[in-house]
């Protein structure tokens, strides 16, 4: 293979040639476009089987491709009759009657490449697309008699030393990893490689050779390489062929919103694209954090990655404005923001498949602050009956914090008003970098900027009399999400009076009607939560701030004894 492949491919030659292994399996961006360089430095642009038939022509006497539909295949019609000589005269040493054609059944077919690849004097690469259907993942007990045939046959071939012995290789590809069963990928002359989506330097070429001066455009070929991150290269070229056909301007929105359409549809609605409407302008009280999220926007923005948090947690409980400031956060920051949708199933292996589909686009787009809300739901540590899908969701998640090169890069922006139901080993630093406690609004200055915030941001016209101090005075106790609901309740009174500005009075009826959570102590418990979990002690209300770990703790067990089962 030459050096000027993808380096995936790279990849794979060195550990071929180094004995390392014999059968590899891919997975990742499978379903791309692959860069084939020519011996006189020209490119073409294939699938990725046909790629590695091209490639694997070169130094190999048969190149065999086979999947469930159509069977095996050959790149040239002397290769299939040099392989069915191959296989007659073993048969023929064997006793078995001569083959007129090749099987089509997996239970017929592996038996018979693994007889090839490891006995014959041939040179021989195998490439057998869509693996997964031929192993799937599945509980035993569950699999049928021809499934645990395939199965048995893949472990067979994958630990036979006669492979490794010989000049073949076997490449297996699954778009996800996780819908493999897990026994054939834990062998150990297996060895996976991911493809990953394409680099801004892949991109840029293909661009380049898509000959995108055809088509009117407001950007050059270096920003849109950036603007198409996360992207294919098969989608990059439908854009180009859309734009043609439509014969419309290449514009900045125009990809933009073929972007969030694609990946919205690539990912099957596991991911939600926001578009945040407001910023930290908009958001009422809470200074402190804002402080400290904007130095933290301003080093995502300037590029500073050491002054950027691997991760960040937002601890605290429901109603104190951990959404909205998270979104505010993402508009300041300039960071593509991705929400998780529900992205767990009951099938076998699914659930890991869709986290690895979300994962490989985000680390694809690159720049993003990833959202995962309710966490202790979704991620908590605490699930059983679920075959260990939890553990493992838990396992990936925390490989993909630890990864450095993603600092900067990639923030992940976790939620969640219970951290005692999450993995200890997920919250620590180096993962989780900074952790902000949220709290209901401890002052009337506060309860009157959150109200004037709210205000704002739902467009109320107040009256020129209106004064809040008085409201803010009246809803101590509650929440940043009940005091908009008051605002919210005072527009309703004066719009069933026929009138579209809120008086004082409007404001004193919402007061008198809304009625803030009665669950005190388990409010109370997650606000020392919030506290515990805090990773800087200048983030406290001061009544907070000046109480020792072993309180808090003491705190925590006299509640949790209090609330009893409710917290279990």
């Amino acid at each position: 293979m030459s050096a000027a492949q993808p380096d995936w491919a790279e990849g794979l030659r060195r550990r071929y040639l180094a004995g390392e292994a014999s059968m590899f399996l891919l997975h990742g961006n499978t379903r791309d476009l692959c860069r084939l360089s020519g011996d006189e430095g020209q490119a073409r642009y294939l699938g990725l089987v046909p790629f590695l038939e091209a490639m694997f022509s070169r130094s190999k006497d048969i190149v065999l491709t086979y999947n469930i539909s159509q069977g095996i295949g050959f790149s040239a019609p002397d290769m299939a009759r040099r392989c069915l000589a191959v296989v007659n005269a073993r048969r023929a040493i064997e006793g078995q009657p001569a083959l007129h054609g090749f099987p089509r059944s997996p239970v017929e077919v592996l038996p018979l490449i693994a007889a090839l690849v490891t006995d014959s004097q041939q040179r021989i690469a195998v490439v057998v697309d869509f693996f997964e259907t031929i192993v799937p993942m599945s509980d035993l007990s569950y699999m049928s008699e021809a499934d645990k045939a395939n199965l048995v046959a893949m472990q067979r071939l994958s630990s036979d030393p006669g492979l490794l012995a010989s000049d073949n290789l076997v490449v297996l590809i699954s778009e996800h990893l996780a819908d493999v069963h897990r026994r054939v990928v834990s062998s150990a002359q297996l060895s996976t490689l991911r493809i990953p989506l394409p680099c801004l330097a892949e991109r840029t070429r293909f661009i380049g050779a898509e000959d995108a001066c055809e088509i009117e455009t407001e950007m050059g070929e270096d920003m849109l390489a950036q603007i198409t991150a996360g992207l294919s290269l098969i989608q990059v070229r439908g854009l180009f062929r859309q734009a043609r056909q439509s014969g419309d301007r290449f514009l900045f929105s125009t990809v933009s919103r073929r972007k969030k359409e694609i990946i919205e549809r690539e990912c099957h609605g596991l991911v939600e694209f926001v578009d945040p409407a407001h910023d930290f302008s908009h958001v009422g009280g809470l200074e402190g954090l804002k402080v400290d999220l904007m130095r933290v926007a301003t080093a995502i923005r300037e590029g500073n990655v050491n002054r950027v948090p691997m991760g960040i947690m937002f601890v605290g409980p429901m109603g104190t404005g951990k959404t909205y400031v998270a979104e505010a956060f993402a508009a300041e920051s300039g960071l593509t923001c991705l929400k998780f949708k529900n992205f767990r199933e009951r099938w076998v292996g699914s659930t890991e498949g869709n986290l690895e589909k979300i994962l490989d686009v985000v680390d694809g787009l690159g720049h993003v602050l990833l959202i995962i809300d309710e966490a202790d739901r979704s991620m908590g540590s605490g699930s059983d009956g679920d075959g260990g899908t939890t553990s493992r969701v838990i396992a990936r998640l925390k490989e993909f914090m630890s990864d450095t090169s993603h600092r900067g890069r990639v923030v992940m922006l976790m939620m969640t008003n219970r951290p005692d139901k999450l993995d200890a080993d997920l919250k620590r630093p180096g993962r989780f970098d900074l952790k902000i406690p949220f709290f209901f609004p401890p002052c009337d200055e506060t309860r009157g900027a959150i109200l004037a915030a709210s205000v704002r941001k739902n467009r109320i016209v107040l009256g020129d009399n209106v004064d809040l101090a008085p409201i803010a005075t009246a809803t101590e106790g509650y929440s940043s999400a009940e005091l908009e609901l008051v605002a919210l309740a005072a527009s309703a009174v004066a719009s069933d009076a026929g009138r579209t500005v809120v008086t004082d009075e409007d404001m004193a009826v919402a007061v008198a009607d809304v009625i803030p959570s009665r669950d005190t102590r388990m409010l109370a418990y997650m606000e020392l939560l919030a506290v515990f979990e805090s990773s800087s002690r200048r983030m406290l209300p001061s009544h907070f701030a000046k109480l020792e770990t072993h309180e808090v703790q003491a705190k925590l067990d006299d509640l949790r004894a209090q609330l009893g089962r409710r917290v279990s």
